[in-house]
């Protein structure tokens, strides 16, 4: 297992059914860059593949950011903490060289975004690249709220990540998010459903998915790059609708992440092996005006 990547210990450092999944996605050439926005390191397996997968075989520019460390409070019963956060990116850092077909090494590299140091891991011969902010993320009973929520909904609130760099307020994060979208220049963007939590999604997509939609925005507050949102926990009480060699890769995908997640079962999720969703009417145009959903309120 690689060194954890903890500020204090650093130096510096087409679907076989077609169109029914991917016909909505943005029209792309070989040279196209993707951005997902994502909560915890397995919403984007789980979520937002076959889509994510398809753009690496694609030979596209992929980045997946990660908006919390997906870590869990310490209960006597495993690993926990910064610790159960870096076994989650060695699971992450084995799916995504499955999605590749290639060799399982990676490239740390600590880069900054408007004055905020982040890990960024960059997948060894191919154009992979995963962004971690190590935010403590919401995991009841402990904390039903998580500090992408707290940060949210109050503008003074200062969220400090896990493994040790600065501390955020909202309006620090969401510039650092906007300075990785100025930086990556995506043709597109991916976040999880900014309306998730009408359906009973997990808080932090929601708060995610917010942030990063606040994120993209230009000077008159409308829409700046392409943004698709992905629905979350609903999608296991919908019909399949992947198919084929597409859905045989994403589980073989997710099959990659498993073993380093001591918290899921052999056959957790494999029922949304064959799912993947969008909300209807969630897909925001440049020049579309953002306005946050008005109900995600007092949610704890």
């Amino acid at each position: 297992m690689e060194k954890l990547r903890r500020a204090v210990v650093l130096p510096a450092v087409a679907l076989v059914l077609g169109a029914t999944v991917l016909s909505g996605q943005a029209a792309a050439e070989p040279g196209t860059t993707t951005l997902s926005f994502v909560a915890h390191q397995d919403d984007d397996l789980l979520f937002m593949n076959p889509d994510i997968a398809s753009d690496i075989q694609a030979g596209y520019a992929v980045w997946v950011a990660y908006l919390t460390a997906g870590e869990l409070p310490c209960r006597g019963d495993g690993p926990c903490g910064i610790d159960y956060a870096e076994q989650r990116v060695q699971g992450e850092h084995a799916a995504y060289a499955r999605a590749a077909g290639v060799a399982n090494s990676w490239t740390y590299e600590e880069m900054w975004f408007d004055g905020h140091p982040l890990a960024v891991d960059h997948l060894d011969g191919t154009d992979v690249h995963l962004v971690f902010t190590y935010i403590h993320e919401a995991a009841g009973p402990e904390d039903d709220c998580g500090d992408l929520y707290r940060m949210l909904h109050d503008d003074a609130y200062e969220a400090e990540p896990i493994d040790g760099r600065p501390a955020y307020t909202k309006d620090s994060f969401v510039g650092m998010l906007s300075a990785v979208i100025g930086q990556v220049r995506p043709d597109y963007i991916r976040t999880e459903s900014t309306i998730g939590h009408r359906e009973g999604d997990h808080i932090d997509h929601t708060s995610a998915a917010i942030l990063a939609a606040d994120a993209d925005v230009d000077g008159a507050g409308n829409t700046w790059i392409r943004r698709d949102e992905y629905t979350g926990y609903a999608i296991s009480g919908m019909p399949d609708n992947v198919f084929g060699y597409w859905r045989d890769e994403k589980q073989a995908i997710w099959n990659a992440y498993k073993p380093f997640d001591y918290k899921i079962e052999p056959w957790t999720w494999d029922d949304v092996m064959g799912k993947q969703y969008r909300p209807d009417g969630r897909i925001f145009w440049p020049g579309t005006a953002w306005v946050p959903p008005g109900d995600f309120e007092d949610r704890c």
